[in-house]
């Protein structure tokens, strides 16, 4: 932790008056002269328009194994029937509304992980890279290493258009309505090329998070937990010797849009549900371990106590969901092909209840209106296509690492070949994505298109930053520094006793960062 850091902290612990400023590599905020508009020289690599009905679905390349994509067990189907919480154990009777064996979890210690399939990243993955090639698609990735640059599209194209809480309990009228720092933190990729095609793996050479300590791989195990019989889980047990448990496989959707195929794992399906009947697995730890993943064993013991509050509540986590997950939730679902997604509310320790969430749900909670996520989705797509389209201009032929930033009202992608011709050091680029918002006619807010129901169309411009070497690294090492300091996405109200110090300096941070916000979340205007 820095020094400068160290004294800000000093000051809140004190109680002194003095304002948060912005810290290099320590807040989401702006820090000295930075990113002043649009960069003064620039040469336009690429334009164009997204008419209102020229986007057409995505495309399914190969129909997925329908019987091999898992299927509920222990009467948790009930839960995607009724909308709302199920809690585990009804607090009030006491009695259990599932099998009670599911309140405890199996410890992650005692997971035979090795007998289930690996995550097979998109380089590695030659049954990708051969459908790409198959369906003439030059760029390919998975749900994993595309819905960060997705997230970075959509806070461009919406102005960060606040969420809508509207069906929470009134004790949360005040609460804030912008993203956490942790949807807006910068991403890293690398696009590697190979036999005529880009593949997206996670870039994860800055990232400080936590959550493979615990979070991931008993994500992995719950998944197991909640889709097996308890006969068939139990083989999945270190403590088991034989060699008799099911190979296990992983389905996947693999379906196109423009010269992009994207890759998504399929983690369970029920004919009850619309469409595909296909959902997505969410296991969301309690918001005390999410803020303190290094000491989850401090929280065991912490639990979700009521339906509605601000403190220990499901409605208190679902909050927080929609403001840190539910964006890269509906990109998910939606190039999977799923109604939506269900979640298990757990503390590492116990489960406490589950819910299910569809996809019209999450665009009303994020767009304001229900089935405006697809218009949005498939623009967002488009213009992630275009860049990819750019870069691949840039560097043909070549493997890069990509950094993607949306800051002020552009976004910025900084692009760096993995190998250096001749010796000499690589060269950085850094390319410029601006978009504007067409209805009526007429310029119109990001805010407003996204959950407006009329003809959209959005222009674009990508263009290159002609400023000198120095000063592209310097702002792509701003954006290193803001990805390096984020540890936690969900900050926590200043009396919260878990990390009131963080809160504090977390919600200053965020207040000097309006200036990167409009000032009417709800405009209707145009521009």
């Amino acid at each position: 932790m820095s020094k400068a850091l160290m004294e800000e902290i000093r000051h809140v612990v004190l109680g002194r008056k003095k304002k948060f400023k912005g810290l290099e590599g320590q807040s989401m905020s702006p820090v000295g002269k930075e990113y002043d508009g649009e960069a003064s020289q620039a040469v336009l690599l690429d334009r164009g328009t997204f008419q209102h009905q020229s986007l057409k679905p995505l495309t399914e390349v190969q129909a997925p194994r329908k019987k091999l994509i898992p299927k509920l067990q222990h009467g948790l189907a009930t839960v995607l029937k009724r909308p709302g919480v199920h809690w585990l154990q009804d607090p009030e009777t006491n009695a259990y509304n599932f099998p009670q064996h599911l309140e405890v979890i199996p410890r992650v210690d005692d997971f035979a992980f090795d007998r289930l399939p690996e995550f097979m990243p998109s380089s590695q993955d030659k049954a990708l890279v051969s459908l790409a090639k198959k369906a003439n698609c030059r760029f390919a990735g998975s749900t994993s290493s595309l819905t960060g640059i997705l997230t970075q599209i959509y806070l461009l194209l919406s102005e960060e258009k606040y969420i809508n809480i509207s069906n929470l309990s009134t004790e949360f009228k005040d609460a804030p309505r912008f993203f956490t720092p942790g949807q807006r933190i910068p991403v890293s990729v690398i696009l590697h090329h190979q036999d005529g095609v880009y593949t997206t793996d996670y870039d994860g050479e800055r990232d400080e998070s936590t959550e493979d300590i615990i979070l991931l791989p008993l994500g992995t195990l719950l998944e197991k937990f909640l889709t097996l019989p308890t006969h068939t889980f139990d083989k999945f047990r270190k403590t088991y010797v034989a060699n008799d448990h099911p190979a296990l496989e992983d389905t996947h959707r693999y379906a196109k849009f423009g010269e992009f195929l994207m890759r998504s794992q399929l983690d369970c399906r029920d004919k009850s549900l619309p469409g595909t009947g296909v959902f997505d697995l969410k296991t969301r730890a309690i918001s005390a371990i999410r803020h303190d993943v290094r000491n989850y064993l401090n929280y065991v013991d912490h639990r979700i106590e009521t339906l509605t509050g601000k403190r220990d509540s499901f409605e208190k986590e679902y909050y927080d969901m929609i403001r840190s997950a539910f964006l890269e939730y509906s990109f998910q679902a939606r190039i999977g092909n799923m109604d939506g997604v269900l979640v298990a509310y757990h503390n590492t320790a116990r489960i406490f209840g589950f819910q299910y969430v569809s996809l019209r749900e999450m665009d009303e909670r994020l767009f304001g209106r229900e089935g405006a996520g697809s218009r949005v989705f498939l623009r967002c797509v488009a213009l992630m296509e275009r860049l990819y389209r750019a870069i691949a201009a840039r560097f043909p032929d070549r493997s890069v690492k990509v950094t993607f930033e949306k800051r002020g009202n552009v976004l910025r992608a900084w692009v760096e070949p993995l190998e250096s011709e001749g010796g000499a050091p690589a060269h950085v680029e850094e390319l410029q994505l601006s978009v504007k918002n067409i209805m009526h006619g007429r310029m119109m807010r990001g805010q407003y298109a996204v959950g407006a129901d009329y003809p959209w169309t959005v222009e674009y411009r990508i263009e290159q930053n002609q400023a000198d070497q120095k000063e592209i690294l310097e702002n792509r090492q701003r954006a290193y520094n803001r990805q390096m300091s984020i540890a936690s996405s969900l900050p926590l109200p200043r009396d919260d006793p878990v990390r009131g110090v963080t809160a504090v300096l977390e919600e200053d941070s965020i207040a000097d960062d309006a200036v990167d916000r409009p000032a009417n979340p709800d405009a209707s205007e145009g521009a």
